[in-house]
Formats: C-alpha cells, structure tokens, sequence
C-alpha cells in the first residue's frame, strides 16, 4: 500500500505541474520569470569577460530588433527629424512652429539626429547608434553595480534589463532617452565607479561634461544632480573629513556642467539652428499637463490648443497665454484634496503601471494581436519582478547597507527623484525609461540578498 501511494502522489504532483504549465502558458508573465529562472541558472558562477560578452549581446539584439521591427516615425519623433533634415538642407522653416519656438532645448537632438544624418540620409543610421549606445548603458550599469553586489548577482541584473523589451527596443522609435542615458550614466560611471579612480579630482569635471551631453540631448540632467547632491548629503554625514574635497569636486563638476551648456546655448544661436537658444519657453506647459485630470497627467491636446491659441507673431507666450495657462493650474489645484490624492493615484498607474511599449509595438497589433500581448506581458513581468528585487534588496541587513559605500544609494536616488518628479509635472509611461534602468540595476542588491538567505539555509 505505501508503494501505490508513493505512486498516486507523484502522479497527482505530476499532474498538478502540468495544470501549472498549462495555465501559465496562456501569460507572458511565466516567460519573465522564465527568463529570469535562465539567467539564474546560466550564471551558476560569473561568467569572465562579461562586459565584452554584454556589449556584444546586446548590440547584436538591438541590431535585430531595429531590423525587425519598424514603427513609424510619429508625434514628436516625427518633428525632430523632420528639424534635422532641415538644418543639414539650409531650411528652417521649422522655426515657424510653436514647437521649436517656445522649446529651444530640443535644438540639442536636432543637432545630434543632424550629424548622423549628414553621414547617412536614413533613420536607421540613428537607430544603430542608438542600439550601440543601448548596450553601452547597460554595460555602464553592470561596471558600477559589481562594486556594490558581486559579479554574479550584477551580471544577472544586467540579463534581466538586457532582456526587457522596453529598454532593448526604445531605440527604434528614434527616441532622445537613448543617447542622453547613456552620457548621463556614463557621467555616473566617471563619478563613481572604481575603474575612474586614476582620474582623482578631474572625474568630478569629466563627470559634469558627461552629464551635461546627457542633459542636452534630453532635459533630464536634473534628476542626476539632485541624486549627486543626496549623495553628497549622506556621505558628509558619515564623513565630515570629506566634506572640503567633496565640496570642491561638486563646485568643479557645476562649473563644468553650466559652463558646456551655455557655450552650447550660444551655439545653436549663433548658428542658426534656433534663435532662442536652449531655453525653455515655456517651463509651466508641463505642470500644465501633469495636472490634467482626465489624461491622467498625460499629454492633453485641449490644454495645448488653449495655450498657443494667444502666442504672439513670434510664436512667444503673452499675457493672454500666461493667463489661460495659471488659470487652468488654479483651477486644478483647487478641486480639493480627495480629487488631488486620486489625480496622484491615477498618475502614479499611468506612470508606473501601464506599459509604454505601444509606441514600438502598436502598428503589430492589427496582424499579430497575440505576439503583442505576450510582449507586453513580458515587459511588465520583468519590470516588477526587478523591482521587487530591487525592493527587497534595499530592506534587507542593515549591517550590510552600513558597511556598503554609500555610491550604492545612487540607483534608489535616481528613481526616486523622477518619482517626484513626475507626480508633479507631465506623465507618461515612455518617460519611466531612464529611471527603470536603475531599478534594474538595482535588483542586483536583491539577488545578492536572495543568494545570502539560500547559502545559509
């Protein structure tokens, strides 16, 4: 009788596993953690060479997804091109547009789309470089975050973010995220990492010049100083020795980083390419949107169309302009606490939540609805299994956190710097892009944590 239950139970687990199987295979999410279990296994001890190995993979990736898939070139995407294109024919007609008149500082990635286009008339030539850059970034993140947790736990972090549709396809919608992360983390990595440590005091200046080509293809260099300066924080409170080389090495690196901008403000007006420079015309357009509440601090065209409505002859704000503009922020800001607290709600799902994949995937989803979905699913099961590492990795031991250099810290500031951020200007999930980066980097502390508990089970 033992022996027939011996047999019934392995059958009934048999079978039970294959329900499992079963189930899961209708849903993208077992194929994350799938990936995830891959990795997992296939780094059973660190795997030499890696960031050559890294860099490889994940250029020969992006090179594919670039020659697979081909959204079209719309929205914004669509206007910067058409701005660089301009700029190489002597044609600026661009100008005349609200778009390039009230924000100079997209001039920045006009310039960048313009250069590779005088050496190859087609977009694809950015998406290469884009895809390069890609891999580039996460072999950044990979020479940091081994300082902090070990090779094996880095190198599965960085197969997880390698693995993620969003952050290996972005580059083919011919977005500014790609190119500015990768001069914003390279920034990081000339700051932070050990392999800079030659550098000594002049990694404080190259780090701001790196940060400030980040922040000129894309205006998100803000996010990195105000981690920078959290950082700098805590370290003076550990170490009150290092407070007057600190201070000096951040007075270096701001010199540097408004210096490279204004030089480059001067530039673009001297040049040309836009009258108004790098400024920003209109800096409350954004708060503007981020306090619609039927587009969930999206991108709302009613806002848009009542704003530019009252632009002068040279496409500048009024008095008109700036009057409707306060006028729809009091009036948000003045629906009461609960409308306020559900806006938030709603901004942190459409953020966070929602996947931002459509961008990349939407013209598929007419002829192949399922790939799609799975796609999607995988997305979204690969960002939340990282940030529950990545969670679960920054409340473990606190003797551990004590006795790590406090560079460690820099993923969680990054991501939560654009978390306030964006609960108070425009939202959009596309725009989670360079935070998630970090929070993939930093699942590493989780499966360092993960590693520690099972070695000593």
């Amino acid at each position: 009788m033992q022996k027939m239950f011996q047999g019934v139970r392995g059958l009934f687990y048999v079978c039970f596993a294959l329900a499992v199987v079963l189930i899961w295979a209708q849903c993208g999410w077992a194929l994350a953690f799938a990936v995830a279990a891959g990795a997992w296994l296939l780094l059973r001890r660190p795997l030499p060479h890696f960031t050559m190995l890294l860099f490889a993979g994940g250029v020969v990736l992006r090179v594919v997804v670039v020659l697979l898939l081909h959204p079209p070139v719309i929205s914004d995407f669509e206007m910067l091109l058409w701005a660089a294109r301009g700029v190489l024919a002597g044609d600026f007609s661009y100008l005349n547009t609200e778009y390039f008149s009230l924000w100079g500082y997209q001039s920045g990635f006009v310039v960048w789309e313009a250069f590779w286009l005088m050496l190859w008339d087609h977009p694809v030539l950015i998406k290469l470089v884009h895809a390069v850059l890609g891999a580039g970034t996460a072999c950044l993140l990979y020479r940091i975050s081994k300082e902090w947790v070990g090779e094996r736990p880095a190198q599965i972090a960085s197969l997880l973010l390698t693995a993620s549709p969003f952050c290996s396809a972005l580059q083919t919608i011919l977005s500014n995220q790609v190119p500015s992360a990768f001069f914003l983390t390279l920034g990081l990595w000339i700051l932070i990492c050990g392999d800079c440590e030659k550098l000594e005091f002049w990694r404080f200046p190259a780090a701001g010049a790196a940060l400030q080509l980040g922040n000129l293809l894309r205006s998100e260099g803000a996010i990195f100083l105000v981690s920078i300066l959290a950082w700098a924080v805590f370290r003076t409170l550990k170490e009150r020795e290092a407070f007057r080389r600190l201070a000096v090495g951040l007075a270096a690196l701001l010199v540097v980083y408004c210096g490279l901008h204004m030089g480059a403000d001067a530039a673009v007006r001297v040049s040309g390419i836009n009258p108004h420079g790098l400024e920003n015309g209109n800096p409350m357009w954004k708060v503007v949107t981020g306090l619609n509440f039927e587009t969930k601090g999206g991108y709302s065209p009613h806002d848009w169309y009542a704003i530019i409505a009252h632009l002068d002859a040279d496409q500048q704000m009024t008095e008109a302009s700036y009057a409707v503009q306060n006028r729809l922020i009091q009036q948000r800001l003045s629906a009461g606490p609960r409308a306020l607290l559900l806006h938030l709600r709603n901004k942190i799902e459409f953020q966070w939540i929602d996947d931002a994949l459509h961008w990349m995937f939407e013209h598929l989803q007419e002829y192949h609805p399922v790939f799609v979905k799975w796609v999607i699913q995988l997305e979204r099961g690969l960002f939340f299994l990282s940030f529950g590492l990545a969670a679960f990795g920054f409340f473990g031991n606190r003797r551990r956190w004590e006795r790590r250099d406090l560079s460690a810290y820099f993923p969680y500031f990054i991501f939560f710097a654009a978390f306030c951020a964006f609960l108070l200007i425009e939202a959009q999930p596309r725009y989670a892009f360079l935070p998630q980066l970090y929070l993939y980097t930093a699942a590493g502390f989780g499966i360092e944590r993960l590693e520690g508990r099972w070695a000593n089970a």
